[in-house]
């Protein structure tokens, strides 16, 4: 039979208060030790308190709930285990939800972690208006962190980001300085900010070198690898050769499928087209040739934006609620060797 309060209270000859407050690590009322006394008693008889219940005495479930658009993108895993191993370290546990890129997904997954009385969030939006979601947690008195995607009605909601608009203007310009002539850009959902920052700094490449961004070739994808070789299906038509000499992909994904379409249609990778991706996900090093590109910081990301949330739910208020991280520069084999 599995060991109560009473048991524990009964054996070491304390009252039931006193278990409590040892419970709840209160230290008023009691001593040294009578606190070790408790805790000996409890190893013994195997007790393991009731998380639900100590949520309820205390006011804190010790768990937040961690939000991401799309679990099967390689680019979460490393998130993800940023944000566990900073909250474990300080003995909270993450409930993992995935809305699928799918809004209403998302607000139902709000609604579950606000019944599991989770302490805080941290939510990877699938959509720019997303806020509906912070309207909520803000009215129940849940901290949230943003994660990677700002929401456009809430420019100083707290925050971690990668440095989007610099890490793009460093990979356009790389192309540009090696020689790049018509320069492709396949964007993922045109109302996300990551797509609209790196598109930016795409322009700003352009602007920096006296160069007309209009120049441009503009391809559309939602971010999945099947939706960058479709784009360069598309741009190659019934054409041998292709119009265009360079890509810039919004993200890895899309640039290994632009990379895959180019390599079944016979066009020579990085000899006759370069590409560039976004991100640094694991296969980004596997493909063949390997892929140069943006990284992200991921890891890091996830382990500021758990270290922001664990903050704001101690009650501080942080001076700096916006952390943006500096991605780096990777040049691999897409991409011919500069002088």
């Amino acid at each position: 039979m599995r060991p109560t309060i009473s048991d524990i209270a009964r054996e070491a000859g304390v009252s039931l208060a006193t278990v409590s407050r040892v419970l709840n690590d209160k230290a008023e009322g009691v001593g040294a030790g009578t606190r070790q006394r408790v805790k000996e008693v409890m190893g013994r008889l195997g007790y393991e308190p009731c998380g639900v219940a100590r949520g309820l005495a205390t006011g804190k479930s010790r768990a937040v709930g961690l939000i991401v658009p799309d679990i099967a993108d390689p680019f979460f895993p490393l998130v993800i285990k940023g944000a566990e191993e900073a909250l474990r370290s300080l003995g909270y546990g993450v409930f993992l939800c995935d809305s699928d890129r799918d809004l209403a997904k998302e607000e139902a997954h709000v609604r579950i972690l606000m019944e599991k009385r989770v302490d805080g969030v941290i939510l990877n939006s699938t959509a720019a208006d997303g806020d509906c979601q912070l309207d909520v947690l803000e009215r129940r008195g849940v901290p949230c962190v943003l994660l990677d995607r700002e929401v456009g009605a809430r420019p100083t909601a707290p925050g971690v980001f990668t440095d989007n608009r610099g890490g793009a203007a460093r990979a356009a310009g790389y192309l540009l300085d090696g020689g790049a002539r018509r320069l492709v850009f396949i964007s993922g959902p045109a109302e996300l900010s990551i797509c609209k920052q790196r598109r930016a700094g795409l322009e700003d490449a352009f602007r920096a070198r006296r160069q007309d961004p209009a120049a441009v070739l503009h391809a559309t994808g939602d971010l999945s690898l099947e939706s960058g070789e479709r784009a360069v299906e598309t741009l190659l038509g019934g054409r041998r050769r292709p119009p265009f000499d360079a890509i810039f992909a919004a993200n890895d994904r899309m640039a290994i499928g632009a990379l895959r379409a180019l390599k079944r249609r016979g066009v020579r990778v990085p000899e006759d087209v370069e590409i560039v991706g976004f991100d640094d996900i694991e296969l980004a090093r596997l493909v063949e040739p390997p892929l140069t590109t943006v990284a992200q910081p991921a890891f890091e990301l996830g382990r500021r934006s758990a270290e922001l949330l664990l903050r704001l739910i101690a009650g501080e208020r942080p001076r700096r609620r916006t952390v943006v991280l500096e991605p780096t520069f990777v040049v691999r084999g897409t991409t011919r060797q500069r002088q």
